[in-house]
């Protein structure tokens, strides 16, 4: 197949009426993704003045996370040759730039109390990969990193909830054995691997639905960009923030600045990785930290507000950062 000319080796977008913006065009790459941050805040503003319910958005949410998502993912593995998506720097580089980045925080944190490290490690981490990257990533950079995002959302659940909870055991209060299983089973069960694991296996068995359950499935798939983004919107909080100020801004900033610079010097060596392929594993390692975090903080008795501030941080300023990254990566810093 023809490759993508901004991006040497990738696959062309699948639909060549969805691009994203073009390299080298800072104003156009900042312009292509205010208008998702926008939905967010509108989901924000639904949220304070009540024209939404929290029950309403929660069934909106389990529609997204259950259906809309796991069709995204299912659709774009399916064309894609897995040899095109299935490459070392992803199913290797991901885990290593989430191990390194853990390992750093946890060595830096050494003096913070137990709790307080556990739930630290987690917001330095523990990226958003679904409800954010795939959003954004899709169209600041184009349809045919959907492939890509769809191994790397697979790959990124499985290690950030082993590593959370073995963090969290490790430094949590005691014996949480039935908490440690439940949320290990839940990996097996999750929509979203699930949909990663049925997508592989059909693009290696070259498996191709028929057209009119692939336009159903596609219409089902497109609500899911405009509805997980009211989603994040209407769950953003800022509360809790004073408590733990410095520390959680110190997690924000591993988490939107370090973790991403660490993606970029792993995949510039040992992966040598270039084009979508590498700038998607950046951005992707520069997603804010995932709300799931807030409720592993609970389970584990890790520090609850610190979770809390970190997140909020996370989210209020990947505004700013997000936008950072995609024009250095397709302006000063593309390949």
């Amino acid at each position: 197949m023809r490759a993508d000319a901004r991006y040497p080796g990738c696959l062309p977008p699948h639909d060549a009426g969805r691009m994203g913006a073009p390299r080298g065009a800072p104003t156009m790459i900042i312009l292509s993704v205010v208008p998702l941050f926008a939905v967010i805040l509108l989901g924000y503003a639904l949220r304070k003045t009540a024209f939404l319910s929290s029950q309403t958005v929660g069934q909106l949410n389990a529609f997204v996370y259950y259906i809309a998502l796991p069709v995204t993912i299912v659709l774009e593995l399916l064309p894609v040759p897995l040899s095109e998506v299935s490459r070392v720097e992803l199913i290797l580089g991901y885990p290593l730039i989430v191990l390194v980045t853990a390992a750093l925080v946890l060595v830096i944190a050494l003096p913070v109390p137990r709790e307080q490290r556990g739930a630290l490690a987690q917001v330095s981490y523990r990226g958003n990969l679904a409800y954010f990257g795939l959003p954004i990533i899709s169209v600041a950079i184009g349809p045919g990193s959907l492939g890509f995002i769809g191994i790397l959302i697979g790959i990124g659940l499985v290690i950030n909830v082993v590593l959370s909870i073995v963090i969290l055991t490790i430094l949590g209060p005691g014996e949480r054995r039935s908490t440690v299983r439940g949320h290990l089973a839940a990996i097996a069960t999750n929509p979203l691997i699930i949909a990663t694991m049925i997508g592989a296996v059909g693009s290696l068995s070259g498996v191709s639905l028929p057209a009119p359950a692939h336009r159903a499935l596609a219409l089902v798939g497109q609500t899911s960009l405009p509805l997980v983004l009211i989603v994040v919107g209407y769950s953003l909080s800022f509360r809790g923030m004073r408590g733990r100020l410095g520390l959680g801004l110190f997690g924000a900033t591993v988490k939107l600045v370090l973790m991403p610079t660490i993606a970029l010097a792993l995949m510039a060596w040992p992966f040598g990785a270039t084009g979508m392929a590498r700038d998607v594993v950046v951005l992707m390692a520069a997603m804010p930290t995932a709300a799931v975090s807030q409720s592993f903080a609970v389970a584990f008795g890790a520090d609850e507000e610190l979770t809390a501030a970190g997140l909020s941080l996370n989210n209020l300023l990947c505004m700013v950062t997000v936008p950072i990254w995609l024009v250095l990566l397709q302006g000063p810093l593309a390949t």
